[in-house]
């Protein structure tokens, strides 16, 4: 399906497809190719293994059969179609389910075989609903990397010759033909460990199609697209200007794969990909430096967009391991660490963050949904890596500190998957919900490596251990029986227990409440386990809970009458009060309004719309006329609302828990499911005004 999408117009039909060869004693021999494609400059031939889980499998035997067939099928394909097609033969073994050993990885590469795991095929698969058939040029980069393109060979183009920043770069024109072929773009969801840092996100389809139609309309692009030459460049001078150092010359074009890297300009460039071949002829004008270092080039696309609103804070989050990797500044250094740590766990097959992070441009599902800025506010919140002093602005180390920010980057990489390995194993049904449970989510990821570190601290004074001095493996395994009591609930609890025990509400507050939930759970078992602040919540959390729905029960009220007479304002006007005579249209309402408008003086006296008990909202929005207007922010379906024209039973629940901060007894308490159902509805209330 993917070589389909890539546009590649020759391909096998069914799984059972076969390439005839013949063994040097000109023995016909069948060689399998689950998959062949070919174009009119290469060949895609693709072995295939999956397994129904997640497992290691040595594919030693069979990376060594494909190498031992590569040969014969190679003569195979000029004998089908005669030696005056020279194509370049891309041999890619696939799998799905299956940990690739290192061996195998280093067998494959010797042999010239791509390894290729779900991971790049979603990867490519994102490209191609992207870009379509211009997919390729990303497809065929990142397979013929520094291989040379014959029909590009020779292309010179006149250009000028300087210096930018003390970096040298030329300044051309060329065509989208030549710059579509030799172009790549590292994007973060790829995340190449050769090509790092990539700072790209993925192109937006709707975006790229408006430039199209733009240039078929006779638009063009008069500010330059910016790349990097990743090779030495051949310019020839023919004048020198004076008095500055610019040359003019001619500069010969690269003519190899992924050798010119866009810095900026991805969807200026791939807005010609779907046009015609009359397009392609077109002039770019182009800046050019050479052999920039990848981290300038990352400085360089942020330098330029950070301002724009078409990079997100979340890529810019995500760079952070790149920009400033290495800074003497603490709080960038732990930034750094933290971002680099969270691609690398969520590059590792067979761990439990593998593939858990969203990547920018990559939809996030419920499997995938934990973003770098709440896994880095994790870690920076824990300490594991360490914490930024601010008197003296000085680098403290964490216990999964190590010599070098690369050595804590391999430490805590190595503790951080054994520990959440762990939890995973102990309800991996739970954890698989991703964001629909209540192990793999950003929340609870945040509480959890709080509770790692705490977890040390507390060995540490038990044991007498230093963590500094046990290797990652030493310390998960010394922290184990601290951590059993939560394993072995989380174990045995059922979903709505999980649900009833963890539910927090949104925003900076529920990863730290989520914790403490956490740490009573140890504290059951280990009395004396009293990490800071742990005390201060117990006391203090049932407080603090009815203040927070007592304002939250208010802040509803206050939002929804606000946003229901903004809206007759809108429908009806406020010219002689139309807006209440037309929108309110039972007369009890009105009736019960004025009346009690009448028990304030005057001078006091307010519009009658404030003068309306909570129930009578419903009421309002609820007329046959209005309902549709009403419905998107009130129709919140609760459990058992099956089948409901309007689910509105909430505004009803809503009104009997008012009456409690309105009316405080002894008796008259709020039970463990209001303080959910509180914050269920001011986060639906909010999100559906907003």
């Amino acid at each position: 399906m993917l070589l389909y999408k890539l546009g590649y117009p020759e391909m096998n039909q069914g799984r059972n497809f076969s390439i005839a060869t013949e063994t040097s004693k000109r023995v016909e021999k069948f060689e399998e190719a689950d998959v062949f494609a070919r174009d009119e400059e290469t060949v895609v031939v693709v072995r295939t293994k999956s397994a129904t889980h997640l497992q290691k499998k040595s594919l030693r035997r069979d990376l060594e059969r494909y190498d031992e067939a590569k040969g014969p099928i190679a003569k195979a394909i000029n004998k089908h179609y005669g030696r005056s097609f020279k194509p370049k033969i891309i041999w890619i073994f696939a799998t799905e389910n299956i940990i690739w050993s290192r061996p195998d990885r280093e067998r494959a590469d010797q042999n010239k075989i791509h390894a290729v795991t779900e991971r790049e095929v979603r990867y490519y698969q994102q490209i191609a609903d992207h870009l379509g058939m211009a997919a390729r040029y990303q497809f065929l980069a990142e397979f013929l990397k520094n291989q040379k393109i014959p029909e590009l060979k020779d292309q010179i183009v006149p250009a000028i010759r300087g210096k930018l920043g003390g970096r040298k770069f030329y300044s051309f024109v060329c065509t989208p033909r030549h710059l579509l072929k030799i172009a790549f773009v590292n994007h973060r969801s790829l995340s190449d460990p050769d090509g790092a840092p990539a700072y790209q996100r993925l192109i937006d389809r709707s975006r790229m199609k408006k430039i199209g139609s733009f240039l078929e309309e006779g638009g063009f692009f008069p500010t330059n697209v910016l790349v990097n030459f990743t090779n030495n460049i051949r310019f020839d001078v023919v004048k020198k200007a004076s008095g500055v150092d610019i040359s003019y010359g001619n500069l010969h074009l690269p003519d190899k794969y992924q050798s010119t890297w866009i810095i900026d300009g991805q969807h200026r460039l791939y807005g010609y990909a779907h046009l015609e071949d009359k397009y392609l002829d077109q002039n770019l004008a182009v800046i050019a430096f050479e052999k920039l270092p990848k981290e300038e080039e990352a400085r360089l696309f942020v330098t330029i967009n950070h301002e724009q609103r078409t990079v997100p804070k979340t890529l810019l989050e995500d760079l952070e391991g790149e920009l400033n990797w290495g800074s003497t500044i603490p709080t960038e250094r732990i930034g750094a660490m933290s971002a680099r740590l969270v691609g690398v766990l969520n590059l590792d097959v067979g761990e439990a963050f593998y593939g858990r992070v969203t990547a920018q441009g990559i939809k996030t599902t419920d499997h995938t949904c934990l973003t770098v800025p709440a896994f880095k506010d994790g870690l920076r919140r824990s300490g594991l890596l360490g914490r930024a002093l601010v008197k003296p602005k000085n680098y403290e180390m964490g216990p999964l500190s190590g010599k070098s920010d690369a050595a804590t980057l391999d430490r805590a990489r190595s503790a951080i998957n054994l520990f959440f390995n762990a939890l995973r194993e102990s309800n991996n049904s739970q954890w698989e919900k991703g964001r629909g449970g209540y192990l793999c989510t950003n929340v609870s990821i945040q509480a959890y490596l709080m509770l790692f570190s705490s977890l040390i601290r507390y060995m540490e004074a038990n044991k007498g251990f230093n963590a500094a001095e046990l290797e990652a493996q030493e310390i998960v395994l010394e922290v184990q029986e601290y951590f059993q009591p939560v394993l072995d609930f989380v174990t045995s609890a059922r979903d709505d227990v999980l649900e009833r025990s963890f539910k927090v509400q949104f925003g900076s507050g529920g990863p730290k409440e989520f914790y403490f939930r956490l740490c009573k759970i140890v504290k059951s078992e280990y009395s004396d386990f009293l990490p800071e602040g742990f005390e201060e919540w117990e006391s203090e959390q049932s407080e603090e809970r009815i203040d927070l729905a007592d304002r939250r029960l208010k802040e509803v009220q206050m939002r929804l009458q606000k946003y229901i007479f903004d809206e007759l304002r809108k429908i009806y006007g406020e010219e002689n009060d139309a807006y209440w005579d037309k929108g309110v249209t039972d007369k009890r309402i009105k009736t019960g309004a004025y009346e009690k408008s009448l028990d304030v003086n005057t001078e006091d006296r307010l519009q009658l719309e404030h003068y309306l008990d909570f129930i009578d909202y419903k009421k309002i929005i609820e007329s046959k006329p209005l309902w549709e207007r009403f419905k998107p922010v009130f129709n919140i379906p609760l459990p058992g609302d099956k089948g409901v024209a309007k689910n509105t039973k909430w505004m009803t629940r809503v009104n009997e828990l008012r009456r409690i901060p309105a009316h405080p007894t002894d008796k008259r308490r709020y039970r463990n499911e209001d303080f959910d159902f509180i914050d269920f509805i001011h986060e639906e209330v909010d999100r559906r005004i907003d």
